[in-house]
């Protein structure tokens, strides 16, 4: 039987090993309440089209978004979707091995013609445990349209349809699992208390960047260099240039980019107000004041050739400093 390719998604699908520490403290937050798999993500209506989420059934038709109730994700998705569809075996390694024939079949004489013959191997194996698929399914819920321009963009939420209560035995493998499942899936995950309301949900809308804090300088730059294979010393050089430079302007946040935009790095002054810049290979840096979640993902060339009037690029020749203080100051 042939194996089905992995789906690209064009975000990081890699598998959390652990729990991460932010969902930890999460929880903590929330005390012994029961809680859920979830995520709020803001996508495109040119994202559907293309197909990006079509794994999960998200289409567009006579420009209205369609999408089922829920869905079990597909298994050549990632790991944990093929695992949620086909279950897995475990090899006992804390077992002796077995002896196990394995057979297949030979020519006679070593000649196709004259048939074939079943040739028995016997093989030290570990024994195997079974888990069956849990076949745990993501449900969708729109939330929020969002027209601005001639660009349509969805507020979806997805969750993994269970509730887990803190203290059961599985908790941790189960929010684990639950967690993996969505990332996979939809390039973000997170948890909420069971009964969280919209206002919770809608306050962690997910959109490929991740917002830090104001605080320590070196923890903000740690945080921003991991997400580079390996960050040279002129990424980091200038990474720490920027961060002070920023910093002068009093900005509320540092904004660092996850999925297809790790090497993006800004800050954050308002809702509609945030500097960017590429630090591995930009010569420019944006100041982007309309529709920067979308403007932020578009490459330099299509800022360039478009219309977009949202945005001021400054280029980094003499002068470059003053002018990007006075532009944030202005606005």
């Amino acid at each position: 039987m042939l194996k089905s390719k992995k789906i690209n998604l064009g975000w990081k699908q890699s598998n959390y090993r652990k729990i991460p520490s932010p969902i930890l403290a999460k929880i903590r937050g929330v005390k012994n309440l029961p809680i859920v798999v979830a995520c709020v993500k803001r996508i495109s209506e040119s994202d559907i089209l293309r197909g990006k989420y079509l794994h999960l059934g998200i289409t567009i038709n006579d420009g209205k978004i369609d999408f089922p109730d829920s869905i079990i994700p597909k298994p050549n998705v990632g790991r944990y979707s093929k695992i949620n569809v086909e279950g897995k075996e475990i090899p006992r390694k804390d077992l002796p091995k077995t002896i196990k024939l394995i057979s297949h079949e030979s020519p006679n004489y070593g000649d196709p013609a004259k048939g074939f013959h079943t040739v028995n191997v016997p093989r030290e194996v570990y024994e195997r445990d079974y888990i069956k698929p849990k076949e745990v399914e993501i449900k969708i819920e729109a939330l929020r349209e969002e027209v601005r321009g001639s660009a349509n963009t969805f507020i979806l939420k997805f969750g993994v349809n269970w509730v887990l209560n803190q203290g059961d035995a599985n908790f941790d493998a189960d929010l684990l699992y639950g967690l993996n499942l969505l990332q996979e899936n939809v390039g973000a995950a997170d948890v909420f208390r069971y009964n969280a309301n919209l206002g919770e949900y809608l306050k962690t809308i997910s959109i490929d960047w991740e917002i830090l804090p104001i605080g320590n300088r070196d923890e903000v730059v740690r945080s921003i260099l991991s997400r580079f294979k390996s960050p040279n010393k002129e990424i980091q050089s200038k990474l720490i240039q920027r961060y002070n430079l920023l910093m002068q302007l009093k900005p509320t946040a540092f904004i660092s980019g996850t999925n297809g935009f790790r090497r993006y790095f800004g800050a954050k002054f308002d809702d509609n107000l945030v500097v960017f810049e590429n630090l591995a290979y930009g010569n420019a840096i944006y100041v982007m004041f309309e529709q920067w979640e979308i403007l932020s993902k578009m490459s330099r060339i299509e800022l360039l050739a478009g219309k977009e009037q949202g945005f001021e690029r400054i280029i980094h020749k003499s002068g470059w400093e003053d002018k990007l203080r006075k532009s944030v100051k202005q606005r």
